[in-house]
This record gives C-alpha cells, structure tokens and sequence, in this order.
C-alpha cells in the first residue's frame, strides 16, 4: 500500500516540478480553495498567508511531495529487499509519512469539500501513512 501512495506522490510531484507552471499558477488555485472553503480558520490562513506567499508555498508544496516520495521510495523498497530494520531507514520512512500526512491533511483542508475525489483520495492516503507511521514507529522500539 505504501507504495502506491509513492507513486502518486511521485507522479504528482513530477509533474509539477517537470510542468514548469505550478509554482506561478498557485495563487489563482488558492484563491478558489478559499472563496468557500467551510473551515473559517482555514480559509483565513489561505487568504492571508499562502496566497499573498503563493510562489513560496507552491516551491515548498513541489518539494515537499518530491522529497516525501523519494523518501517513501527509498525506505520501503529497503525493507521489502532486506526485510530487516535499519535505523536510518526506519527515520527516513518516518520522515517521508509525517511529510506525506502534513501534505495530505493541508490539501484536503484546502480543496476536500471541492469534490468527493479530491476528499476521499487524501483521506485515504492520510490513513495508509497513519498506518505505516504506527508500523515504522515499532520497528525503532
């Protein structure tokens, strides 16, 4: 399960960073997620912080999901190959599913009342990482 939310991660992240056109369209997205977005605080953060920072916060967003999927990439097929614990491994997994879940909970705060795709979808990617977060946090212990 893992690594089908890697893949769209990466998928995601690809396009974005290969598409060129991302980072400078962000406002005009945002601007949408906040004209009737039903969580007042959310919708405040949007319209005073992440649009008037839209370049930064697209950059941030189109490395954020990069780096999370080369982090999930990386650890999970680790420990399908070698099927044993490695610390650093252990923490880079953990990294890349506190990444992916910061992520999946920001977009589905912003445009899961859009559509049910756009809700289920990060609903359910933030669930799998949830699991996988509790998994990757017993292999330290």
């Amino acid at each position: 399960m893992l690594l089908a939310v890697d893949f769209i991660w990466a998928r995601s992240s690809i396009g974005k960073v290969t598409g060129g056109k991302f980072v400078d369209s962000l406002g005009t997205t945002l601007e949408k997620f906040a004209s009737k977005n039903p969580y007042p605080w959310f919708k405040d953060f949007l319209q005073n912080v992440a649009i008037p920072n839209a370049k930064t916060f697209g950059t941030l967003t189109m490395w954020g999901e990069l780096l999370t999927a080369v982090a999930l990439a990386i650890s999970v097929l680790y420990l399908l190959v070698n099927q044993k614990s490695n610390q650093l491994i252990n923490i880079l997994l953990i990294a890349g599913l506190i990444g992916g879940m910061l992520l999946n909970a920001t977009f589905w705060l912003a445009s899961g009342w859009t559509s049910s795709s756009a809700d289920g979808l990060n609903l359910l990617m933030f669930l799998i990482q949830t699991v996988g977060l509790i998994f990757a946090l017993k292999l330290i212990k």
